[in-house]
């Protein structure tokens, strides 16, 4: 998978989400609108057309509560193309009687974009706020956050090429000395001349660990959550009336991973000081960034819909110029391995097999 197959997931995730919007804002019922959306969708995105899909089939079971038989709404949040709603009965189509048993090993992971678009509009439910709303808002966070990730990318791509290509440059002596009459198997059939080969061998290996090191450690995972997008949720919850307390509860109910909100939310409730109530979940690096942005907002009593997208703008900024600065770091310190490791590897494998071969013709 290339390194840009995420971003490409989220950037049509946004645009699946965009789409739906537009139709609730049409007019449209929720579940008629995923449905229209699933029907508007390109046949080569099948991945899509059977989220939006499943997600029609919830509201549909939700509506109907199938009181006849007391089976609850299947819970489609995450499924994967592959898997259906248990017991669900509503598409006729003959691979429905022809499910494959999935061990629980072998069982695709949730994907994270569709589960923040269940937790997004379930929370956005309690809050008594809009669909196309919050789903409209989520869509401008997550196309922000793709952006991002494409620029920070961009900024390492240059010194992440040149170490890559510095890396065969010791190659390119060995090249070099053989055009100018130094045959590589002369050189290391002397003891000397194998001692020098064997010298640069070590320093080339050290070069190329040395720098890979250096390109992995600069490397960042794109995160399924960040900072921005929980600020972004928040705005459009506070945006429909929700104190921020109660905006954190509803985002904990909702998205997975997220349960330790509740202590926060229940803690402000409560009257108890900022850090105490994010005590327990301040230390995973999405919530920690989210209070500190939260806090001057919290006490200046200014933590309304337009100051935490604001916020949200304010700390995807701050993230492109710590990854520019990155970028300018990485560039200088790939100059460390090219110094110290290649370029004595290049003299090693090119520079001194054409002075010896100088001398015995001299001699």
């Amino acid at each position: 998978m290339s390194a840009a197959a995420p971003e490409d997931a989220t950037e049509e995730l946004v645009g699946v989400l965009r789409r739906w919007a537009a139709l609730v804002s049409a007019g449209l019922t929720e579940e008629a609108a995923w449905r229209e959306t699933a029907r508007m969708l390109p046949d080569d995105d099948g991945h899509a057309r059977h989220a939006a899909r499943l997600r029609a089939e919830r509201l549909a079971w939700d509506a109907a509560g199938d009181l006849s038989t007391g089976r609850d709404a299947p819970d489609v949040r995450g499924l994967r193309r592959d898997e259906h709603p248990p017991g669900d009965t509503h598409d006729a189509s003959p691979d429905r009687s022809r499910r494959r048993w999935c061990p629980p090993w072998r069982t695709p992971p949730p994907d994270p974009g569709w589960v923040l678009v269940d937790a997004a509009l379930e929370a956005g439910a309690r809050a008594g706020a809009a669909p196309a709303v919050v789903v409209r808002r989520l869509a401008e966070s997550l196309e922000a956050d793709v952006d991002a990730a494409r620029a920070r990318r961009s900024a390492a791509a240059g010194p992440a090429a040149t170490a890559r290509l510095l890396q065969w440059l010791p190659l390119g002596g060995v090249g070099l000395a053989w055009l100018l009459g130094s045959s590589p198997w002369e050189t290391v059939s002397t003891p000397f001349g194998a001692a020098v080969a064997a010298v640069g061998l070590l320093f080339w290996l050290a070069g190329r660990s040395w720098t890979r090191l250096l390109l992995r450690s600069a490397a960042r995972e794109p995160a399924s959550l960040t900072a921005p997008v929980v600020l972004d949720v928040l705005a459009a919850l506070l945006g429909a009336g929700r104190s921020l307390p109660a905006a954190l509860d509803d985002l904990a109910r909702t998205l997975p991973g997220a349960r330790g909100l509740r202590v926060t939310s229940a803690l402000l409730l409560w009257g108890r000081g900022w850090d105490e109530a994010w005590a327990g979940i301040g230390e995973e690096t999405v919530w920690a960034e989210a209070a500190a942005r939260l806090r001057p907002l919290h006490r200046s009593g200014m933590a309304g819909a337009r100051t935490l997208a604001e916020s949200a703008a304010a700390a995807r900024q701050q993230g492109r110029r710590a990854d520019e600065r990155a970028a300018e770091e990485l560039a200088v310190r790939l100059v460390m391995p090219l110094g110290l490791c290649l370029l004595p590897a290049f003299v090693c494998w090119g520079v001194i097999p054409v002075v010896m071969a100088l001398l015995e013709a001299g001699a």
